[in-house]
């Protein structure tokens, strides 16, 4: 077996993505890998994200790119035997310290990967499903998610925006959560500049399977924050030079993509080093429900309900970024002068991205004209006098039951 860790890759135009490295697996052992079923008459099959033979995740997945999948939780990873996994948790139990070394730490893991080219890369992911709904509260039935699909498809920028990891699925049982624990990484996260990693796989569309790490996520429900994620990805496609080139009887490309990350690859390089052929499944892979969940996370379910956005507001954010959308103030006033709720609501989502601080001047500036739920969910995510005075002089001014009345007097919750 062997891991080589490969080159750092350059990921500043990817706005979801701090840092990433390439590595390569060599007669890797292939106990992290995917069974998948027969295709349908919807030419859709059921897979499995297996780890020693056991479904931690089970899914239903489209043959179209804009379609959704379904999404199901799977066997408990604290009761398959992976020592791989318990060796590294030193390493993601420490303050990170960058990309490289968290791959040189993280190999024995890796090493349980099939063989072929991956990116690690460390990906701040929202504690969420991306339906309003906390990742260790998701159903533990197949249902339909929006963000388990290749490409969302953006109505209102007319885009398909092609997946990364954004979201995260748990692997292991809510019955192990250590209220202690979870406590324990609220501290953490609150005074450490650079905080322990959780790990993840990012599986498919915009989800990612929680590999190690949901008392991590959990603490940062709690405090609404993103949780960053040392995240393995897989090659999802590539890119072919001008015209189709032959060499040695293979197709040449130019590229490599990992969730929509191009990685250029060596000239001459040919589509069957990155893609080995595989046969059609013949078999039927059947879903089995486990009880995975179903414990009650009254603090982090609110927060995730409120405060952290689904998969629409994510493709806005990203949609916004390729039409280079600009900010300025006097375009946002204009949104205010109009009472353009829609684009008011899709700036808040963009800002809260990008910077934080003219999200929270722009949302304190809406709700003195009128009471926009968007702007008084992004209010909520700061705790300080000066915004405790905006929510106490809203409900000096307004009756009980006036809009937005549940969302500001959840302040104080």
């Amino acid at each position: 077996m062997s891991i080589k860790i490969l080159n750092e890759i350059d990921v500043s135009e990817y706005e979801w993505c701090n840092s990433a490295i390439m590595f390569r697996v060599w007669n890797g052992m292939a106990t992290i890998t995917h069974k998948f079923g027969k295709e349908d008459e919807d030419y859709g099959y059921n897979a499995h994200l297996l780890i020693n033979d056991k479904p931690i995740l089970q899914e239903y997945l489209p043959i179209c790119p804009t379609c959704t999948g379904l999404l199901a939780t799977g066997y408990g990873i604290e009761n398959i035997d992976c020592p791989e996994l318990k060796a590294v948790r030193k390493c993601l139990n420490s303050n990170y310290i960058d990309i490289k070394h968290s791959a040189e730490m993280l190999k024995p893991l890796l090493n349980l990967l099939k063989d072929g080219y991956y990116l690690l890369a460390d990906v701040p992911h929202y504690p969420t499903d991306s339906n309003d709904t906390f990742f260790w509260s998701v159903p533990n039935e197949m249902t339909y998610n929006d963000a388990f699909c290749d490409e969302y498809y953006n109505y209102d920028f007319t885009r398909q925006i092609v997946s990364f990891p954004q979201y995260l699925y748990p692997t292991q049982s809510a019955d192990m959560c250590n209220e202690k624990r979870v406590n324990e990484y609220v501290e953490i996260f609150k005074n450490s500049p650079n905080p322990p990693r959780a790990l993840a796989y990012h599986e498919y569309g915009f989800i990612s399977a929680l590999l190690d790490g949901h008392h991590k996520a959990t603490a940062s429900a709690i405090l609404g924050q993103q949780i960053n994620c040392l995240t393995i990805i897989s090659i999802s496609g590539c890119t072919f030079g001008k015209g189709v080139k032959y060499v040695n009887n293979g197709i040449e490309i130019d590229n490599v993509q990992f969730s929509g990350i191009n990685v250029p690859v060596p000239a001459g390089s040919r589509y069957g080093e990155y893609f080995p052929h595989h046969k059609k499944s013949t078999e039927d892979v059947k879903i089995t429900k486990y009880n995975l969940t179903g414990r009650s996370f009254p603090e982090a379910e609110k927060n995730a309900s409120l405060l952290y956005p689904d998969i629409k507001e994510v493709a806005d954010i990203y949609s916004a970024k390729l039409e280079k959308a600009e900010f300025t103030e006097e375009i946002l006033n204009n949104f205010i002068e109009k009472a353009e709720y829609d684009k008011l609501e899709y700036s808040l989502a963009y800002l809260m991205v990008t910077d934080r601080e003219r999200a929270y001047n722009l949302a304190a500036k809406i709700v003195k004209y009128f009471p926009l739920e968007k702007a008084w969910k992004t209010l909520l995510q700061f705790k300080d006098e000066k915004t405790e005075q905006i929510f106490i002089d809203y409900i000096v001014s307004h009756d009980k039951g006036s809009l937005c009345w549940d969302i500001v007097t959840s302040y104080w919750d």
